[in-house]
């Protein structure tokens, strides 16, 4: 067994990388990060409110809430943390 797989409940637990939500969040922060890059915080505000790429990276985020720092790290502060 490699180190991204663990014996979880007879079967394998996929890695948080190889997570089918976690790549399409990556895919979408690689397109989201040169569109927001250059926006002031309330320019990113009203991107994450009105972007069809933004409400799809903001379903994401509704159900991993822990991806936050992740999704911060690169587009910044755009979302509210669902950790909060």
């Amino acid at each position: 067994m490699d180190k991204f797989a663990t014996k979880a409940s007879g079967g394998l637990k996929m890695s948080e990388n190889e997570n089918p939500d976690h790549l399409e969040l990556m895919r979408l922060l690689q397109k989201a990060k040169p569109l927001t890059e250059p926006l002031f915080p309330d320019q990113r505000k009203k991107w994450a409110a009105e972007s069809p790429l933004a409400q799809e990276i903001s379903a994401i985020l509704v159900n991993h809430p822990e991806y936050y720092d992740e999704i911060r790290a690169h587009i910044g502060e755009v979302f509210a943390n669902p950790n909060a």
